[in-house]
């Protein structure tokens, strides 16, 4: 009963060390790598409890060294975008200047539905009035208004690029208005189609009353 307290102990403080060198981060803001991390660790810090007979050292030193593993793959995002990218993924731009992007939300696997419950809880109706809707690496939604940017503009690189590449998908995006006029141009049609008619049947008129009145001379 000792040695199962001692070992409590030492793996909760082991642990915990080991989690305050990751960096402090709510589950929620965790990156996809970190929360793989941690569960590996919760994991391994099992295994001497549920077996008394297995050495401490057996789970330890596996749980220092993915400590140690972190903090440089940590140190490599620091340094380099491409490696940041790659582990962590990017922000992808799903709405722009009020419309939704239909093939970033295809590329998410994420419905309009989806989107209009993020941005409720942003205490938003709809997209109308955002200039740019960003799915953050952690799967959280970030909006960007005008008065949000101002005149300093998007600092982030990694947003940037992403915003000129949603530019290249413009014609992908649903305006509400699109459809309306499209109506409205096949509505005029007919009535141009209406309005030649009568003019050929005014013409056809003018032509025989002129013929009947040349008969009669």
């Amino acid at each position: 009963m000792l040695t199962l307290l001692i070992r409590t102990i030492l793996i909760y403080v082991i642990v915990t060390a080991a989690v305050r060198l990751m960096g402090k981060r709510q589950v929620s803001d965790m990156q996809t790598s970190e929360l793989v991390i941690t569960l590996i660790i919760s994991q391994i810090a099992a295994l001497p409890l549920e077996n008394a007979e297995r050495p401490l050292l057996s789970s330890l030193v596996p749980i220092m060294m993915i400590a140690a593993i972190e903090l440089l793959i940590s140190l490599l995002m620091m340094k380099s975008r491409k490696a940041r990218s790659l582990i962590c993924g990017h922000p992808i731009v799903i709405i722009k200047d009020g419309r939704m992007i239909e093939s970033q939300l295809r590329l998410l696997r994420i419905s309009r539905e989806d989107v209009y419950t993020l941005l409720r809880e942003k205490d938003h109706a709809d997209e109308s009035g955002i200039k740019y809707g960003v799915i953050e690496p952690n799967g959280s939604l970030s909006i960007l208004t005008d008065a949000d940017i101002g005149g300093n503009g998007i600092q982030s690189a990694d947003l940037r690029d992403q915003i000129g590449e949603a530019g290249s998908d413009g014609d992908n995006a649903e305006s509400p208005n699109g459809d309306d006029s499209s109506q409205s141009a096949d509505t005029d049609a007919p009535n141009g189609e209406n309005d030649s008619q009568s003019d050929d049947t005014g013409t056809t008129n003018d032509a025989e009353q002129n013929a009947q009145a040349g008969g009669t001379t």
